[in-house]
Protein backbone atom coordinates (compact mmCIF):
# COMPACT_ATOMS: atom_id res chain seq x y z
CA UNK A 1 0.00 0.00 0.00
CA UNK A 2 1.81 3.36 -1.30
CA UNK A 3 0.78 6.47 1.12
CA UNK A 4 0.70 9.68 -0.32
CA UNK A 5 2.11 12.45 2.10
CA UNK A 6 0.37 15.78 1.98
CA UNK A 7 2.73 18.18 0.23
CA UNK A 8 2.17 20.90 3.13
CA UNK A 9 2.74 18.46 5.89
CA UNK A 10 6.57 17.94 4.35
CA UNK A 11 7.47 21.85 4.33
CA UNK A 12 10.10 22.88 7.21
CA UNK A 13 8.70 26.11 7.91
CA UNK A 14 5.10 26.76 8.27
CA UNK A 15 3.96 29.29 6.75
CA UNK A 16 3.08 32.87 7.89
CA UNK A 17 1.63 35.73 6.00
CA UNK A 18 3.63 38.38 4.84
CA UNK A 19 1.85 40.90 7.54
CA UNK A 20 3.29 38.46 10.08
CA UNK A 21 6.50 38.38 8.84
CA UNK A 22 6.55 41.65 8.79
CA UNK A 23 5.00 42.48 12.12
CA UNK A 24 7.96 40.27 13.30
CA UNK A 25 10.87 42.34 12.21
CA UNK A 26 9.42 45.53 13.28
CA UNK A 27 8.46 43.86 17.07
CA UNK A 28 12.21 42.63 16.91
CA UNK A 29 13.29 46.35 15.74
CA UNK A 30 10.92 47.86 18.39
CA UNK A 31 12.82 45.18 20.85
CA UNK A 32 15.88 46.29 20.17
CA UNK A 33 14.53 50.12 20.63
CA UNK A 34 13.92 49.43 24.09
CA UNK A 35 17.45 47.29 24.56
CA UNK A 36 19.43 50.84 24.09
CA UNK A 37 17.22 52.49 25.81
CA UNK A 38 18.00 50.25 28.72
CA UNK A 39 21.27 50.61 28.26
CA UNK A 40 21.09 54.06 28.18
CA UNK A 41 19.68 54.16 31.50
CA UNK A 42 21.93 51.63 33.00
CA UNK A 43 25.42 53.14 31.86
CA UNK A 44 26.84 56.29 34.42
CA UNK A 45 30.24 57.85 33.78
CA UNK A 46 32.84 56.47 36.76
CA UNK A 47 30.85 53.17 37.07
CA UNK A 48 31.41 49.36 35.27
CA UNK A 49 29.97 49.62 31.94
CA UNK A 50 30.20 45.90 31.55
CA UNK A 51 27.40 45.21 33.98
CA UNK A 52 25.11 47.24 32.08
CA UNK A 53 26.07 45.97 29.04
CA UNK A 54 25.63 41.66 30.58
CA UNK A 55 22.45 42.82 31.75
CA UNK A 56 21.18 44.13 27.93
CA UNK A 57 22.61 40.90 27.00
CA UNK A 58 20.84 39.07 29.08
CA UNK A 59 17.66 40.21 28.62
CA UNK A 60 17.83 40.19 24.78
CA UNK A 61 18.88 36.33 24.92
CA UNK A 62 16.05 35.52 27.50
CA UNK A 63 13.51 37.00 24.38
CA UNK A 64 15.18 34.98 21.85
CA UNK A 65 14.69 32.06 24.11
CA UNK A 66 11.38 32.53 24.84
CA UNK A 67 10.38 33.74 21.25
CA UNK A 68 12.31 30.54 19.74
CA UNK A 69 10.85 27.98 22.07
CA UNK A 70 7.00 29.38 21.71
CA UNK A 71 7.87 29.52 17.56
CA UNK A 72 8.84 25.62 17.95
CA UNK A 73 5.69 24.59 19.19
CA UNK A 74 2.98 26.60 17.35
CA UNK A 75 1.73 27.09 13.66
CA UNK A 76 2.98 29.80 11.48
CA UNK A 77 6.89 29.57 12.53
CA UNK A 78 7.91 31.48 10.32
CA UNK A 79 7.51 34.65 11.74
CA UNK A 80 8.25 33.31 15.68
CA UNK A 81 11.53 32.51 14.13
CA UNK A 82 12.13 35.44 12.04
CA UNK A 83 11.48 37.24 15.38
CA UNK A 84 13.81 35.42 17.61
CA UNK A 85 16.89 35.89 15.10
CA UNK A 86 15.83 39.73 14.60
CA UNK A 87 16.13 40.09 18.48
CA UNK A 88 19.63 38.07 18.31
CA UNK A 89 20.22 40.34 15.94
CA UNK A 90 19.41 43.81 17.59
CA UNK A 91 20.86 42.38 20.80
CA UNK A 92 24.39 42.46 19.81
CA UNK A 93 23.78 45.93 18.54
CA UNK A 94 21.90 47.10 21.76
CA UNK A 95 24.99 45.24 23.53
CA UNK A 96 27.74 47.13 21.31
CA UNK A 97 26.05 50.71 21.75
CA UNK A 98 25.75 50.50 25.79
CA UNK A 99 29.75 49.34 25.63
CA UNK A 100 30.98 51.60 23.01
CA UNK A 101 28.38 54.57 22.52
CA UNK A 102 25.83 55.70 25.28
CA UNK A 103 28.14 57.69 27.05
CA UNK A 104 29.85 59.26 24.14
CA UNK A 105 26.76 59.99 22.49
CA UNK A 106 25.33 61.24 25.49
CA UNK A 107 27.66 63.52 25.78
CA UNK A 108 27.97 64.93 22.36
CA UNK A 109 23.89 65.99 21.98
CA UNK A 110 24.35 67.34 25.27
CA UNK A 111 25.29 71.21 25.98
CA UNK A 112 28.61 69.42 28.19
CA UNK A 113 30.57 70.82 25.65
CA UNK A 114 29.12 74.69 26.06
CA UNK A 115 29.08 74.38 29.56
CA UNK A 116 32.69 72.97 29.91
CA UNK A 117 33.92 75.83 27.38
CA UNK A 118 32.24 78.53 29.14
CA UNK A 119 33.61 77.07 32.73
CA UNK A 120 37.37 77.41 31.29
CA UNK A 121 36.28 81.18 29.46
CA UNK A 122 35.71 82.76 32.62
CA UNK A 123 38.43 80.88 34.57
CA UNK A 124 40.94 82.24 31.35
CA UNK A 125 40.04 85.89 31.99
CA UNK A 126 40.48 85.59 35.72
CA UNK A 127 43.69 86.91 37.36
CA UNK A 128 46.56 85.12 36.75
CA UNK A 129 50.43 84.78 38.28
CA UNK A 130 53.53 85.22 36.88
CA UNK A 131 53.35 80.98 35.73
CA UNK A 132 50.29 82.14 34.28
CA UNK A 133 48.53 79.76 36.80
CA UNK A 134 44.98 80.95 37.74
CA UNK A 135 44.82 80.64 41.84
CA UNK A 136 42.53 77.66 42.61
CA UNK A 137 39.09 78.80 42.93
CA UNK A 138 36.31 77.18 45.00
CA UNK A 139 34.34 74.11 43.33
CA UNK A 140 31.10 74.78 42.47
CA UNK A 141 28.38 72.29 44.09
CA UNK A 142 25.22 71.63 41.68
CA UNK A 143 22.04 70.53 43.25
CA UNK A 144 19.86 70.13 39.61
CA UNK A 145 20.25 69.49 36.21
CA UNK A 146 23.07 67.54 34.44
CA UNK A 147 26.45 67.75 32.54
CA UNK A 148 25.70 65.08 29.64
CA UNK A 149 24.77 61.49 31.40
CA UNK A 150 26.17 62.82 34.72
CA UNK A 151 22.94 64.10 37.14
CA UNK A 152 23.17 66.31 39.70
CA UNK A 153 24.15 66.46 42.24
CA UNK A 154 27.67 66.84 41.37
CA UNK A 155 31.17 69.18 41.67
CA UNK A 156 32.23 71.22 38.74
CA UNK A 157 35.74 72.28 39.47
CA UNK A 158 37.85 74.29 37.01
CA UNK A 159 41.75 74.40 36.57
CA UNK A 160 44.30 76.54 34.03
CA UNK A 161 47.61 76.52 33.79
CA UNK A 162 50.27 76.64 31.11
CA UNK A 163 50.78 73.17 30.86
CA UNK A 164 46.79 72.49 30.10
CA UNK A 165 42.99 73.16 31.32
CA UNK A 166 40.68 71.21 32.90
CA UNK A 167 37.19 71.37 33.81
CA UNK A 168 36.25 68.58 36.24
CA UNK A 169 32.41 66.99 37.07
CA UNK A 170 32.60 64.67 39.66
CA UNK A 171 29.67 62.78 41.18
CA UNK A 172 28.66 63.85 44.34
CA UNK A 173 26.23 61.49 47.17
CA UNK A 174 26.31 58.99 48.71
CA UNK A 175 27.63 55.67 45.97
CA UNK A 176 29.45 58.29 44.16
CA UNK A 177 32.24 57.14 42.27
CA UNK A 178 34.07 59.25 39.43
CA UNK A 179 32.42 61.41 36.79
CA UNK A 180 33.55 63.08 33.22
CA UNK A 181 36.71 65.53 32.52
CA UNK A 182 37.09 67.97 29.45
CA UNK A 183 40.58 68.51 28.77
CA UNK A 184 42.94 69.20 26.64
CA UNK A 185 46.14 67.80 28.66
CA UNK A 186 44.55 64.44 30.12
CA UNK A 187 48.24 63.26 30.98
CA UNK A 188 48.46 66.34 33.31
CA UNK A 189 45.09 65.66 35.07
CA UNK A 190 44.92 61.90 35.91
CA UNK A 191 46.68 60.82 39.11
CA UNK A 192 46.41 56.93 39.49
CA UNK A 193 43.06 56.83 38.42
CA UNK A 194 41.25 54.81 35.79
CA UNK A 195 40.22 56.47 32.88
CA UNK A 196 38.09 55.73 29.68
CA UNK A 197 38.34 58.58 26.54
CA UNK A 198 34.51 59.31 25.35
CA UNK A 199 34.68 61.57 22.69
CA UNK A 200 36.79 64.76 21.48
CA UNK A 201 38.21 66.28 25.02
CA UNK A 202 35.78 64.37 26.75
CA UNK A 203 36.82 61.47 29.46
CA UNK A 204 35.08 59.51 32.10
CA UNK A 205 36.82 58.38 35.54
CA UNK A 206 36.37 56.02 38.22
CA UNK A 207 37.99 57.67 41.43
CA UNK A 208 38.73 53.95 42.96
CA UNK A 209 39.74 51.28 40.98
CA UNK A 210 37.77 47.54 40.78
CA UNK A 211 35.52 46.23 43.88
CA UNK A 212 38.49 44.42 45.06
CA UNK A 213 40.42 47.59 45.31
CA UNK A 214 43.41 46.34 43.84
CA UNK A 215 45.77 49.67 42.47
CA UNK A 216 45.88 49.96 38.80
CA UNK A 217 43.03 47.16 38.65
CA UNK A 218 40.03 48.76 36.42
CA UNK A 219 36.81 47.95 35.01
CA UNK A 220 36.58 46.43 31.68
CA UNK A 221 37.16 49.83 29.13
CA UNK A 222 38.98 51.76 31.44
CA UNK A 223 42.92 52.12 31.63
CA UNK A 224 44.95 52.91 34.62
CA UNK A 225 46.96 56.09 34.37
CA UNK A 226 49.43 56.55 36.95
CA UNK A 227 50.56 60.08 38.61
CA UNK A 228 52.79 62.48 36.32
Amino acid sequence: MVQVLDPASTERLPASSPQARWGALVAAVVTGIGLGATGNALVSPGRSLAVPTATVAGIGTAVVLVSWVVASVRAGRQAGWIFAVGVGAVTVLASVWTFEFALPVAVEWSGATAQAQNALSEVQHSPQNRHGTVPPHPCVLHANGSIGPLAAPYRECTIWTPIGHMVSFVASGPGADGGLLYTDRPSAFFADECARHLVGDWWMFASSTDSNGDPGSCYLGYTFRGAG
